[in-house]
This record gives structure tokens, sequence and C-alpha cells, in this order.
């Protein structure tokens, strides 16, 4: 079988590492998948060591990728979480286990930094308005703090997808896409941002090279070897994986703003310029010199996934909806509040006449009315462009005409895999050739 120009796209995610191998044509053609193993500890911390990932890597590409073939893939493009990352010894190996996105013991370290006066105009620079636990910035302040001695001069600071492509490669390369999370980059700049460097402790040396998301990081080398991957292959950085399923939706050729709805709810649109910094605005580059603006909110499916727990005859995400199926439009007048990040959300105006049906439908409506206040601050010009939604949500007829009826728009449901928007980033040729 000849591979010759096959594609072949990884999606490091927060739960599994994913792996799909497409035609020129961006065909689908197999898929593997494998589950990636976290730590959690105290103080809100979530870690992954290099082990893990590794295994986790392994196993995905295994399921997708003979080496006993000799067959070449055309290119490797890799999506990825955002921020996680580790420190690197100058023997390569870890100082430490990754530390994740949602690791959360950065807080008193990000509240240090947001006092730093050469940090004032940190929005200006970020993809966030404003610091939050799980950027690296954050945890390199907290690590040095903890332990002054433990990052060394000739130690690299490593995000995941920059490690897997120096496993691939033997290069340390980010793209500018994943590093403006992390708070040591400057969307003004174009570049690492010295102040955050030295307001974390780390240097320009210590950090990566950096190249625009949809370019080729490297070519691969010896060490694909234990992947089951030749050596001389590009491989190319595509980005958070937000972005790369906004990208394989095809959103900036659309015209249309993306609504995901997944275990968390999340709106993304692309612009012809940066955006100024807004509270709840996290912005950065996209392929092409565009630029995305986007909304997160950890209430989404997560919500739908407690409340199946709580409310009787809601047991999975079927009978979940079969019940709000039940409730009239207004739920009686029940409300529903998730109360996040807090944790403190609740039901109110509460009746005896209210059923398990109003219940459930509340939290739609709740999750749709959250919807709306994000796309007020994502859309540059609110209500002029198509509304495209994909994402576990969208399968549900009921959620999307909650959504329809809240927004007073109608949803074109699409597809917004990670994997197939970085292999299009090559395939469209949003790429540098080495």
């Amino acid at each position: 079988m000849d591979t010759s120009g096959e594609i072949l796209a990884i999606d490091l995610g927060s739960t599994r590492f994913k792996v799909a191998v497409f035609d020129r044509r961006l065909t689908r053609l197999r898929q593997g998948t494998a589950p990636i193993e976290h730590e959690f500890g105290p103080g809100g911390a979530v870690e992954i060591h290099g082990k893990a990932v590794i295994k986790a890597l392994s196993l995905a590409l295994a399921e997708v990728w003979d080496p006993a073939a000799g067959s070449r893939p055309r290119a490797v493009v890799m999506t990825s979480q955002a921020q996680t990352f580790t420190i690197l010894d100058a023997a390569g190996q870890s100082r430490i286990p990754f530390i994740s996105w949602q690791d959360s013991r950065s807080e008193e370290a990000c509240a240090a930094l947001a006092k730093d006066e050469t940090l004032r105009d940190f929005s200006d620079h970020s993809s966030f308005s404003e610091l939050i636990p799980g950027m690296q910035i954050g945890h390199l302040r907290r690590l040095r703090d903890k332990d002054p001695g433990l990052i060394q001069f000739s130690d690299k600071v490593v995000l995941l997808p920059t490690y897997v492509a120096w496993m691939l490669t033997g290069t340390l390369v980010a793209d500018t896409n994943l590093a403006a999370m992390s708070g040591l980059f400057s969307l003004k700049l174009g570049d690492w941002w010295p102040a955050a460097l030295h307001a974390a402790g780390v240097t320009r040396s210590q950090l990566p090279s950096l190249v625009a998301s949809g370019a080729v990081a490297a070519v691969t080398g010896p060490g694909a070897s234990r992947f089951g991957l030749p050596a001389g292959v590009p491989v190319v950085m595509a980005g958070n994986d937000q972005t790369a399923g906004a990208y394989g939706a095809s959103i900036e050729t659309e015209d249309a703003v993306l609504i995901t709805l997944g275990t968390a709810q999340v709106a993304y649109e692309v612009s012809d310029r940066l955006a100024p910094a807004v509270p709840g605005l996290i912005r950065g580059t996209y392929p092409g010199n565009r630029y995305y603006r986007m909304a997160a909110d950890s209430c989404g499916g997560s919500i739908i996934n407690w409340a199946q727990t709580i409310l009787a005859g809601c047991g999975d995400e079927a009978s979940f909806i079969a019940r709000a199926a039940e409730a009239d439009s207004g739920c009686g007048g029940l409300r529903f509040d998730a109360g996040l990040p807090e944790r403190t959300g609740m039901w109110s105006h509460i009746g005896v006449q209210h059923r398990p049906g109003d219940f459930a439908r509340s939290i739609l409506e709740h999750l749709s009315a959250r919807m709306a206040r994000m796309l007020a601050i994502v859309e540059e010009k609110p209500g002029r462009k198509a509304l495209m939604v994909a994402g576990g949500g969208s399968e549900f007829i009921l959620w999307r005409e909650i959504l329809e009826q809240t927004l007073g728009r109608p949803l074109r449901k699409t597809s917004a895999s990670p994997l197939e928007g970085a292999a299009r980033m090559w395939a469209m040729g949003d790429k540098d050739i080495l």
C-alpha cells in the first residue's frame, strides 16, 4: 500500500491522545486513541508523568501506523491541549512531571505576579486578560519561590507538544498560538516577552524557538523510530485544539462563528485583526496570518453529567434529554444557576408543580443563556455571521432548539475535529516548507 501521500494527525487531548491518518483529500482512513493518565495531589495538583505521555502516544500510534510495512507519511501534524508543560535538564530528562493546565496550585503566585508593576500591561500581551492558575508563568513563579535552585540555567521549559516534537525531531519548538496562552509570550511583540520571563525567573535561552501555527517545526530524526516513524518527515505544529477544531470546520471561509457544546462550552470567531483585551475574551494567532477571538466556559456538559447523578430518571445523556423534553419553555418559572467557579450552583423558584423534566430543561436554558453572554463577548460584529455548532451536545436536537430560541438565530450543525483541522493546515498550504 502506498502511504506516501498520507497525513498523520495527532491530538494531545486532556483525557485521551487521538491519532488519525488522512489521505490527500482529507478523508479519514484510520484512527486510534489512548487514555492519558493523570495524577491528582493536594492543593489542586494535576500532573502527568513523561512515561505516561510516551505510553499514550505509542498506543495511539500503534493503532494506525505499522512500521513493518515500511510506510512513510507525507507529514506529521500535531495539535494539543494548552499550557501543560515540564522542565527538561541538559540531558533531556524531566526534572518534574508535566504540570497540567488543570493544576491550580499557582493561585498565590498569580496573585503576586498581578501586583508586579512590570506586568501591569499583561492583558495587552497575553491571550488572557488576566493571570489565571494553569498558565506557565504562574507555575514557574511558584516553582522558583518554592525551590529557587530547582530550575538550572541549562534547563528548558517545554510545552507538551514541544516535548513530543522534540522526541520526534530532536528540536525544541513551539507555535505562537500555544505560546501566547502561557503568559510568557507577547502578542504585541510576536515573541517571548522579556518582562514576563524575568518575573517568572527564566531566560529566553530556556524556551523553545517559535513558529507560526500551521508551520513546519522540523523533520523527524532517529528518535522517531521509537514510535514507528521514519526519519525526514516534516512535523507541523497546529496550535491549541480549539483552533485546530475551528480550522477543521473551515469557519474562516464559511464566515461563521463556531459554538462547541462539549464538557465545556466554547464560542470561537476568526478576525483579520487582533482583538483588544477584555474580560472573558481569549485571543491569539490563527493560521493564514489571522487571529481568533474565543470565550470558554467550564459550565457545559460537565453540569449535565452532574445532573444525571441526582435527577430522577436522568441516569444518562439520552434520558436526561428525554426528561427535559417533557418540560415547557421557561420550566414553569424554575431557574437554575451553575454558580461557577465558586461551585455554589442552585435551583430557585422551586414549586410543588415542578417535575424532574423542569429541573433538567432549566439546566439547558441556563447553559444557553451563558452561551448568549459568551457570543456577546466574542463577536466582532454581533449577529453578522452564521452560527455553526459542534461537539457532543450538538447531537441533541432539544439542546440545539433551546439554544436557537435563546439566541434568536439558526444554528448549522458541523464537525469541528482538531485532527481534521490539523491535517487541513498541511493540506491547505498554511506551512513553511523546509
